[in-house]
């Protein structure tokens, strides 16, 4: 084997062992089913648990026409890198073809890695982290209690 294909077929099992780029984590959306109620009644039980659980609100809220509802981000900041956090919500509504109600949260969530300012907003280092699922159940649990109980009025 020549110097030259030696040299080719190292650089290649080097570029093969080097880590891949980092790429954004996959979505993580629990859904669960709920009795059928009117848009208005969702949009209101959902804008309650997320003032409830610290989501802030942001214009324009409710989307009709695709279903779907987002809040702003949450954020806790903490002194250490990598230990600060701001998490949002998406929230999806369908209904089947028999009149079910479906509903499909998800909890994004990113993690603070600045080192030099970690407790100042304005230097956060937003970078994505995997999705937090169990706060998405908890929000579903909440939404759920509420159109169960008929807590909108």
């Amino acid at each position: 084997m020549s110097i030259t294909k030696r040299c080719v077929a190292i650089a290649a099992m080097l570029f093969l062992t080097l880590p891949s780029c980092s790429s954004t984590p996959d979505s993580i959306w629990v859904e669960s089913g709920a009795p059928t109620v009117s848009r208005r009644v969702l949009w209101e039980v959902t804008r309650m648990a997320f003032e409830r659980e610290g989501f802030p609100q942001i214009a324009p809220g409710f989307d009709p026409a695709n279903n779907t509802v987002t809040s702003g981000w949450r954020t806790e900041l903490a002194p250490f890198s990598g230990q600060g956090f701001r998490e949002r919500a998406w929230v999806k509504y369908s209904t089947s073809d028999e009149g079910n109600l479906s509903i499909e949260v998800r909890v994004q969530r990113e993690v603070n890695k600045n080192l030099a300012r970690p407790l100042d907003p304005q230097y956060a280092d937003w970078e994505e982290a995997r999705d937090s699922k169990e706060r998405a159940r908890f929000l579903l649990q909440v939404i759920k209690g509420s159109l169960v109980s008929g807590g909108v009025s």
